[in-house]
């Protein structure tokens, strides 16, 4: 039996809580949208006449697959010493809830500064057209499509954005597990074009703003939506939802 160190749980440990929880998560979106529910799931469609064929589907997973074996796992190994440097810990004790729920909160607002910053620079026509055009394929998105991007794009805006929090909070491996958990689950559902009721359709988890952005290209850069009000890169969304509010208001 191959005993545990802190390398081999930062790296493989990391990565197989990746995979499994990428995979599964989008397995069980696919099942119940495409195969179990394919017409109930239709009233929760967020651009309800653009579809993904299996073609697509399958060409997106394989270049996921790519990047994740090929990109994902090397950056995990080249880390890995940094996150040793640091003093990243995985053993007991650990930390107490409460700075758990810290830095959990602190990493939401890191990621939304450099996810908003990366995206944006994405867009610049002089790198866009090279890059972050790929990942645009998907005008309507599917969970799958979340890891679907340029290798560049997937190590600046994917990969990036997620590891900046631990490694300036020094976090616990434990931490960083969960953070990974909930990103990894929040990009998914943000990407999986439905807004499902409940929990997984409002607050930070509706997929609608960052689905708009795959349907207009030029709004809703960032996670949170903080920093596009600040430099006004939500206007088209802001106008869309109040024109919706209207037309709930008539409907009254």
């Amino acid at each position: 039996m191959i005993p545990l160190t802190d390398p081999i749980l930062i790296i493989f440990g990391t990565f197989i809580l990746h995979q499994l929880l990428f995979w599964i998560y989008n397995g069980i979106i696919l099942l119940f949208t495409h195969i179990i529910y394919p017409n109930r799931s239709k009233e929760y469609k967020i651009q309800k006449d653009v579809y993904v064929d299996t073609k697509q589907v399958k060409e997106c997973a394989k270049t996921v697959l790519i990047n994740q074996i090929f990109i994902l796992l090397p950056a995990l190994i080249l880390t890995c010493p940094l996150f040793l440097h640091l003093g990243v810990k995985w053993h007991i004790p650990f930390p107490p809830w409460y700075r758990i729920m810290f830095e959990l909160i602190s990493f939401l607002g890191v990621t939304e500064i450099f996810f908003y910053y990366s995206h944006l620079i994405l867009h610049f026509s002089s790198i866009y057209e090279y890059v972050h055009k790929k990942h645009h394929r998907f005008r309507a998105p599917i969970g799958i499509a979340s890891e679907y991007a340029h290798p560049i794009e997937f190590i600046i805006s994917n990969i990036g954005p997620v590891i900046v929090g631990p490694l300036l909070f020094r976090s616990h491996l434990l931490t960083t597990w969960l953070w990974i958990f909930f990103a990894l689950i929040g990009t998914i559902n943000h990407h999986s074009g439905y807004r499902l009721p409940g929990i997984l359709g409002n607050g930070l988890s509706n997929p609608a703003f960052h689905d708009f952005h795959h349907a207009q290209f030029t709004n809703n850069f960032g996670l949170l939506g903080i920093l596009d009000r600040l430099h006004g890169t939500d206007k088209a969304w802001q106008a869309k939802k109040l024109k919706q509010q209207k037309i709930k208001n008539r409907e009254k």
